[in-house]
């Protein structure tokens, strides 16, 4: 597998004195303030991410390596209103430096709280780099946080595969929800600890949350007022997250999943899908405007994640990607990981979508 890195030349300054052990696959291996390893096992190639980051990525050789990789992904130049910001936001005053996430399983890497904490040597945290994902590899938040940052951030990755926004409105498989997962951070994090000292103006809170609601909930009658109850749910917890500081709020809306594997084989359910996802986007970006307005001192950013997967199902060869976007698997040339789940490139694509949005938006 080779992963296509981000265009750009960039330069770190590598010590290599006193440094005899060899990263392992995906571990660091470079950047500034780095003082470990600094060659990779065979295999896999110490490559240049950013400054702060060089990783053991697979490749045939063991050197460093510093040239540039020039991607083959064709991110779309337009920028529409909604993929900037859900609206106009006075910009933050400082370089994002940590961030707190919640989601589901197209997020989850597999963190606990009560884990290594993020660090200058591990900006994830635990578990291993790149963690326990549905892609075959790095995510959307892996390499957000690895490759396309433009400052040093350290990321809490609260998302659980299978999460709901709410286990009391929707249990699909009984694992924390996105309210679980709130608590959890309100428990440990609200109160700004030494492990996390966050600040409001350098903190960023990301929800990518809503395909599991959706996929238990589509069929329902009453979908379009349900809709409602979910998503006044989830901005009740992220008011809760204001209240004790944040205000730099990152969405996504919900991708189009009725063209996984799972479902598209079944055209009835397909369409009915699609029609609720349509609705809950619209809804969602109505939220997102109310909440800004509502919020004093806020600034709202939505990742267009349903054009960011349409723009490269409908163009899957530009992407380095087969033309069979039906079928799944380990191979990185198959657009979907399993019948739900997107593979490295889909993911690679959308990090570098959320880097930029992030970017416009005010940090980095």
């Amino acid at each position: 597998m080779k992963l296509k890195l981000v265009s750009g030349v960039f330069i770190a300054l590598l010590s290599l004195k006193g440094v005899t052990a060899q990263g392992g696959a995906w571990s660091q291996c470079g950047g500034i303030g780095w003082s470990g390893a600094a060659t990779c096992i065979s295999g896999y190639t110490c490559t240049v991410l950013n400054p702060y980051y060089s990783q053991c990525l697979p490749g045939s050789s063991s050197s460093i390596t510093t040239t540039t990789t020039t991607t083959a992904t064709r991110i779309s130049t337009t920028l529409s209103t909604t993929a900037r910001t859900s609206s106009p936001s006075p910009s933050p005053t400082s370089s994002l430096k940590y961030w707190f996430s919640f989601g589901d399983s197209y997020t989850a890497t597999g963190f606990s709280a009560t884990g290594n904490q993020p660090s200058a040597q591990n900006p994830l945290g635990n578990p291993t780099y790149p963690g326990q994902t549905t892609s075959n590899g790095p995510n959307w938040i892996d390499v957000v946080t690895v490759k396309y940052n433009r400052s040093q951030t350290f990321t809490y990755n609260f998302a659980v595969s299978g999460a709901t926004i709410d286990n009391a409105l929707v249990n699909s498989v009984n694992v924390p929800s996105m309210t679980d997962q709130v608590n959890t951070w309100t428990t440990r994090y609200s109160n700004k600890p030494v492990t996390a000292p966050w600040q409001s103006d350098n903190t960023m809170f990301s929800a990518f949350i809503g395909i599991n609601d959706i996929g238990s909930s589509y069929s329902r009658s009453d979908i379009n007022t349900f809709i409602d109850t979910l998503l006044t749910a989830e901005f009740k917890l992220l008011d809760k997250i204001y209240t004790s500081g944040g205000r730099n709020f990152l969405f996504h809306n919900i991708p189009p999943v009725e063209r996984s594997p799972l479902i598209s084989g079944q055209p009835s359910w397909a369409t009915q899908e699609k029609t609720v996802i349509a609705t809950w986007n619209s809804k969602l970006q109505t939220y997102i405007t109310n909440f800004k307005n509502s919020h004093s001192g806020s600034n709202t950013f939505l990742v267009d994640s349903n054009a960011q997967f349409t723009m490269v199902l409908n163009n899957p060869t530009t992407y380095g990607l087969s033309s069979d976007t039906k079928s799944s698997g380990t191979n990185q040339q198959l657009f979907w990981a399993d019948v739900y789940h997107p593979n490295t490139v889909m993911h690679d694509v959308l990090g570098k979508e959320v880097a930029r949005v992030v970017q416009v938006g005010g940090f980095w």
